[in-house]
Parts: structure tokens; C-alpha cells; sequence
């Protein structure tokens, strides 16, 4: 990459959308390929997002650039380490901070502690090879095209709606556990959560989704 395809700060919401999106596909697809059915895999109440594939987009263009002039070996080396400890701190944040849980690998073989397992961290490997040789450079062009006051109020949009999102995401996640387990709030704002997003709303939107004891 030339020196102006650095990855910026302000295409941060960008990419974490780009990458929220394309995970979104890429595990709807690939449920429907092993199991035969189609499942809803969104990771946000509202829209075809899975956050941590967003996020790990964000984490692979940052980090990675520091290693561009390597051989894709090494790419997909560090792809693989990084992806499998940011897929494992997930697990443990998603347990211990809400309750719940997404994705148990502990059946499978070549797993550790059910948090990554060792197709899908090589999986992490292939798409980090995928975004930093292909996936960025052309979302790079795309990007400079568009006009730089036009560019700042779509961003400022997106945040805000991104934003919003995962925060109402986090909120109606933390009482739907809460809930599970007979815990009762005399908070306003948490009872307008168990109002406007009651048990049977979240299963459908997260029908994966293990409620766990809290620690």
C-alpha cells in the first residue's frame, strides 16, 4: 500500500459497518450451508449487523498495517493469533458482562475452552489475508470519492445510528439475561427495555443466544 492508503480514524464507523455487514452474510450462509435452514444471525436489534466481525474489520486494517510489506504467510499467521484471541476475549466479555452467550465450540474437537475453535481460527487467518489485500484497498478508492463534507455528515449519521444501536443492543441483551433469572428492576429505563423488548422479541432476534449465570 502507498503511504495515502493508511488507514484514518475517521473511516473507522466505515469499516466497522462494512465488516458488520459482510460477517452478517457470511455466517447466514454458511448456517444455511451446514444445517439446510435459514437462521436470523443479525447481532443488533435493528439491521443485518454482527458487531464482531465489525469490529475485528477495524482491529485487521489498524493492526495490520503495520505489517503490509510482509508475505502472506506471515499475514495469515498473525491473522489467525489475533483473530482467535479477539474472537476469545469476546466470549469471556459476552459471559461475564451480560450474561449470555453466541457461540460454544466445546463439543467440537481442537477447541479451547469452547471460545475458538480451529477451523474458524483459521478461518480468521483467511479473511485477514482477504481484507488487507483485497477488501480495504478497494473500499479505499471507493472511499475517496466521495466528497469530504458529503463524506463527514454520512459518517456523523452513522455513528449516531451505530451508536444507538449497540448501546440499545447492550441494554435489552443485559435485562433479557436479568429477566432469565428472576431479577426484578425498579429502574424507569430498564423497565421500558422489558416493555419494548420482551423475551419473545429477543428470541427471535437472537435465536442462538444461551442465557448463562451471571458471575
Amino acid at each position: 500500500m502507498k503511504n495515502d492508503n493508511k488507514p484514518k480514524a475517521k473511516e473507522v464507523m466505515w469499516l466497522f459497518t462494512i465488516g458488520c455487514i459482510l460477517g452478517f452474510i457470511l455466517e447466514t450462509l454458511w448456517y444455511f450451508v451446514k444445517n439446510g435452514i435459514w437462521i436470523n444471525k443479525q447481532g443488533l436489534l435493528y439491521g443485518p449487523f454482527k458487531p464482531i466481525y465489525g469490529t475485528g474489520l477495524v482491529l485487521i486494517v489498524f493492526l495490520m498495517y503495520n505489517f503490509k510489506n510482509k508475505n502472506i504467510f506471515c499475514k495469515f499467521g498473525l491473522g489467525v493469533i489475533l483473530g482467535s484471541l479477539f474472537e476469545y476475549f469476546c466470549s469471556l466479555f459476552q459471559e461475564f458482562a451480560l450474561g449470555t452467550s453466541t457461540w460454544n465450540y466445546s463439543t467440537f474437537k481442537y477447541n479451547i475452552s469452547g471460545r475458538i475453535y480451529l477451523p474458524y481460527s483459521i478461518a480468521w487467518g483467511l479473511i485477514t489475508l482477504v481484507c488487507t489485500q483485497y477488501l480495504y484497498p478497494c473500499f479505499k478508492k471507493l472511499y475517496l470519492k466521495i466528497p469530504a463534507e458529503l463524506s463527514k455528515i454520512l459518517t456523523i449519521i452513522l455513528t449516531v445510528f451505530m451508536s444507538f444501536n449497540i448501546i440499545i443492543t447492550t441494554l435489552a441483551t443485559y435485562r433479557y439475561s436479568d429477566r432469565a433469572t428472576n431479577k426484578d428492576t425498579n429502574s424507569y429505563v430498564f423497565k421500558t427495555i422489558d416493555k419494548l423488548y420482551p423475551d419473545a422479541y429477543m428470541q427471535d432476534k437472537f435465536p442462538k443466544m444461551q442465557i448463562l449465570e451471571k458471575q
